[in-house]
């Protein structure tokens, strides 16, 4: 490959250096701070200049989502993989750990990915999908080692999207329609308790949601057959 020119490189550090101003003011002050004027002023830059790079308030937030899906998808991955294969549970347990530990941590940005209020448009590129199904395959990875007790709903691939679900199955070839749903359900479990913490709503009813979490997903392990 080419080694990359001085003007590509030059719009690689200004691209990396917008988005680094547009994530100091998403942590500082929330998604609705990320204005664009805002950050051409902050960076000396003229408004013509800066729109070259995102041309709109929604490319730049859909760019920082990317960054965080790729984040939070690393940390998780090193949760898991801190505990070998062969035992489950703590991966399990290490992941749902992780995904609290990251939202504390980021807040602004978790609820970038999953509020609805502040969600980030999609930015509909290879890039930003890819970025979102590393996350999603973690999910399925805990789900893929369960053993839960039998029954529940008969699910069929149709059930789902079938752009994540191709990428699922390449991933993971012996996956099943119903464990694709138990990973959705993972998740459930693991990020409800973790957004009424993030936005407020869980430490006015208990002094340490860390204990709550925790009995959370020891029970969600044991109903895995972990």
């Amino acid at each position: 490959m080419p080694a990359a020119s001085r003007r590509e490189r030059h719009r690689a550090q200004t691209t990396a250096e917008i988005k680094a101003t547009a994530l100091k003011h998403l942590v500082e002050e929330g998604a609705e701070a990320v204005a664009l004027r805002g950050i051409a002023r902050d960076m000396g830059m003229a408004p013509g200049t800066f729109y070259s790079y995102f041309d709109t308030r929604e490319a730049l937030l859909a760019a920082l989502a990317t960054d965080a899906y790729r984040d939070l998808a690393a940390h998780l991955r090193t949760a898991r993989e801190a505990h070998p294969a062969t035992d489950p549970a703590a991966r399990a347990l290490a992941h749902g750990l992780a995904y609290r530990a990251w939202a504390l941590a980021h807040p602004q940005e978790f609820r970038l990915l999953f509020s609805g209020r502040a969600r980030a448009p999609r930015a509909d590129t290879a890039e930003s999908a890819e970025a979102e199904y590393e996350l999603c395959l973690g999910i399925v990875e805990v789900a893929t080692t369960a053993r839960p007790a039998g029954g529940g709903s008969a699910y069929a691939w149709g059930d789902f999207d079938p752009a994540f679900t191709a990428v699922a199955r390449a991933a993971f070839p012996g996956l099943t329609p119903a464990v694709l749903a138990l990973s959705l359900r993972v998740w459930g479990r693991m990020h409800g308790l973790v957004t009424l913490e993030i936005d407020g709503l869980l430490r006015p009813q208990i002094d340490d949601p860390a204990v709550l979490y925790g009995d959370e997903l020891r029970d969600l392990v044991r109903g895995l057959g972990l």
